[in-house]
């Protein structure tokens, strides 16, 4: 299946590496890592997540990887990373 990342989420991850690298890279490098190994589970149908509306009124999946929350579609040709939104920031759920 082919994991498709939207710009937003590749940015979320972007921001998310850098912040954690500022202060411990290894660390950085673990909560990437996890959240990869997660959207492997997820793509791959052997975990799934709970359905969300976001409140740009698109209807998603999500899951956790504190302190993170991926957003994700599944679609039949493709698995959509939509967000990975760390779950302080103001919430992007309805």
């Amino acid at each position: 299946m082919t994991i498709l990342v939207a710009p937003a989420a590749r940015e979320d991850l972007a921001q998310a590496y850098r912040y954690i690298a500022r202060e411990n890279v290894a660390a950085a490098d673990r909560v990437f890592g996890r959240i990869i190994e997660v959207i492997g589970l997820l793509a791959s149908g052997r975990i799934e997540g709970r359905p969300v509306s976001l409140r740009d009124g698109r209807s998603v999946m999500t899951w956790p990887v504190p302190p993170y929350r991926i957003y994700y579609r599944k679609r039949t040709d493709a698995f959509e990373i939509i967000r990975v939104y760390h779950q302080a920031r103001r919430p992007i759920e309805r």
